[in-house]
């Protein structure tokens, strides 16, 4: 997932011979019984669980898939198509907004690859109590996203239940692909999209971004962050 490159470093004047570490990259190509449903630029790791996480949000029951793996294509077979379109959150989970900054923090401090290549996305699921799921880094936000979704499918995790939190910044594509499962609550460092906030809106989703030391910004489903507890 990472390799090295010689690169030439021009710093006060001076160029300076220093070795750097680089993300892979790979062109992936998810197939769904011979037909291409997504091709999508990844670091090349978890492509099972990519192809998993792609078949999901788009729908697909997979109570009885097969997934291979060949060089960096990924071939589903026995999916089953299944009624597409955005899930309205209906998830009764509440967090106070303190405990969103935290799941922030030990994301950030468990993101590796991102610290050695300045490349990497994280995307992370916690449960409501702040425990972590699942982490996975990729070049891609979207990737890291659908590997983190086919990771925690595998595991039997409740998606109704679990708090999404991202490095990146919030697309529209990012907020669908979350809703398609219902994650109730997705917080993100970046800014969000009119389009992303729409789509937050419309499926009940609580959107959260510009996460920020102590602060951050809700965009949609305000009555999940519950204000810090005083006495």
């Amino acid at each position: 997932m990472i390799s090295e490159s010689e690169v030439l470093v021009f710093k006060g004047g001076v160029l300076e011979k220093r070795v750097d570490s680089v993300a892979e990259e790979v062109e992936a190509r998810v197939y769904v019984d011979g037909v291409e449903v997504l091709r999508i630029g990844t670091a090349p790791h978890m492509l099972k669980e990519l192809g998993i996480g792609c078949a999901l949000a788009k729908g697909f029951d997979l109570s009885n898939v097969q997934v291979v793996v060949e060089k960096s294509n990924i071939l589903l077979f026995y999916a089953v198509p299944g009624a597409l379109g955005e899930c309205r959150c209906g998830s009764d989970v509440t967090v106070r907004g303190e405990k969103i900054l935290e799941m922030f923090s030990i994301a950030e401090k468990r993101a590796e690859m991102f610290r050695q290549t300045g490349c990497f996305h994280f995307t992370a699921l916690f449960t409501a109590d702040g425990d972590l799921i699942e982490l996975v880094e990729d070049v891609s936000r979207l990737g890291a996203l659908l590997k983190v979704l086919g990771v925690a499918y595998t595991k039997g995790v409740d998606f109704c239940k679990a708090i999404l939190i991202a490095s990146s910044r919030a697309g529209h594509e990012m907020i669908k692909t979350a809703s398609s499962v219902c994650i109730p609550i997705a917080a993100f460092r970046g800014a969000p999209t009119r389009k992303a906030i729409e789509t937050a809106r419309s499926c009940n989703m609580t959107l959260i971004a510009h996460i920020r030391n102590d602060r951050f910004s809700i965009y949609s489903g305000f009555h999940r962050i519950l204000p810090e507890a005083r006495l």
